[in-house]
């Protein structure tokens, strides 16, 4: 997935995840997000606009549709190492531009014991076009006391990127089952557990690969390369989140940890800690912290001329894989910062939050200023009527 899309992705699951609560009553509403992410030096920035407009249906039957417009620009490395004649403390950067827009459908249904969710999906910008659905059953026990939950989705994704030869395609599915449980009053445990696998274009077509080549003999030239990975992905993932509320402090923890692995080699971890502080009978503040670790991939190479490997770049089907994007390097991030959440009245709200997103390389091989730091600020409302 070219890495617009991947940063889209991201922010996507970030304003999907991040709002706040939703309120016990069943009512309409309006939520408004701005997030600002802007890396280092200048490097990517991405701005959006989110909204999400809530449509009680019936008493059991609600309607949400999400609508999410953002712009990206600045740099990102391409993909080759430091250069000879080049600046010898930054990668080779490509500069980028692109607007996206994207709108989600989501029906929820509860007759019971048994709850349903449908959900619909499509994203258009210059160079990508994606298509997806889902669905998702729950099932209420033990005086709902646990839950069981059991989901598939797909996505379709139609590439255009004028680098590539010819247009491409890629498609995901995923399919997973969890558990929540009330453990006492004041916790909840949830678990789930996940497969996805992917086929078709699952590359980068902004970024590229060097390799030292004998032009003739005793003259060599460093030359670029398309990459080439695998046309076909599995992955597995593994989910657990803790809520405790601790009624004397006034606050409650909402603390995760996940496991993802896939078939390239890259196994990583990700514990997430967040604290809901009542500061008032309005106001709410909630710090966190996320911390990331993967290994690489088994085909990731800051370059080629050291690596054991035989490439036939004439025909890249027949030889081994490669890439150098700096993503599937070894590497771990951390992420830190509050929000604050001011309730006005029982009808409407606003936040505020700054994260501090920072990436740093483990290999000891791909070179520091590939990887880049971030502030991320988000402000947004919401209104109940």
């Amino acid at each position: 997935m070219p890495l617009k899309s991947r940063i889209h992705c991201l922010l996507l699951a970030l304003y999907l995840f991040s709002s706040s609560p939703k309120p016990i009553r069943a009512e309409d509403s309006l939520t408004y997000k701005y997030e600002d992410y802007q890396e280092d030096n200048d490097r990517i920035r991405v701005e959006a606009h989110y909204l999400r407009a809530e449509k009680q249906l019936s008493v059991n039957t609600n309607l949400s549709v999400v609508g999410l417009i953002d712009t990206i620009t600045g740099s990102t490395p391409s993909g080759e190492p430091i250069q000879a004649d080049g600046d010898p403390n930054q990668v080779p950067l490509e500069s980028l531009e692109d607007r996206r827009k994207s709108i989600i459908t989501t029906l929820d249904h509860k007759t019971g014991d048994h709850a349903f969710t449908v959900e619909f999906s499509y994203s258009d910008e210059s160079d990508y076009e994606s298509k997806g659905g889902s669905m998702v059953y729950k099932r209420e026990l033990n005086k709902n006391n646990t839950t069981l939950q059991g989901g598939y989705s797909m996505l379709k994704d139609d590439l255009t990127a004028p680098t590539l030869p010819e247009p491409d395609k890629k498609t995901s599915h995923d399919l997973f089952v969890g558990l929540s449980q009330v453990i006492d009053p004041a916790t909840v445990l949830t678990t789930n557990i996940s497969y996805g696998k992917e086929y078709g274009f699952l590359g980068d077509p902004y970024k590229s690969v060097q390799k030292t080549i004998e032009i003739l003999p005793d003259f060599f030239l460093p030359i670029t390369f398309r990459e080439n990975r695998p046309d076909d992905r599995h992955k597995w993932i593994f989910y657990a989140e803790l809520l405790r509320d601790f009624e004397k402090a006034k606050g409650s923890l909402q603390t995760s940890y996940r496991f993802f692995t896939d078939d390239a080699g890259i196994n990583a971890h990700t514990l997430s800690v967040e604290w809901f502080q009542k500061l008032s009978e309005h106001v709410v503040l909630r710090p966190n912290y996320r911390y990331y670790k993967q290994s690489a991939a088994n085909y990731y190479y800051y370059d080629l001329d050291s690596a054991n490997a035989d490439f036939d770049f004439i025909n890249p089907e027949n030889s081994a894989f490669y890439a150098s994007d700096h993503r599937l390097s070894k590497m771990e991030t951390h992420t830190y910062g509050a929000k604050l959440i001011w309730f006005v009245n029982d009808n409407l709200e606003f936040n505020i939050k700054y994260n501090r997103y920072e990436m740093k390389g483990l290999d000891g091989i791909t070179h520091y200023s590939a990887y880049s730091d971030a502030n991320i600020l988000t402000v947004g409302g919401r209104w109940w009527f």
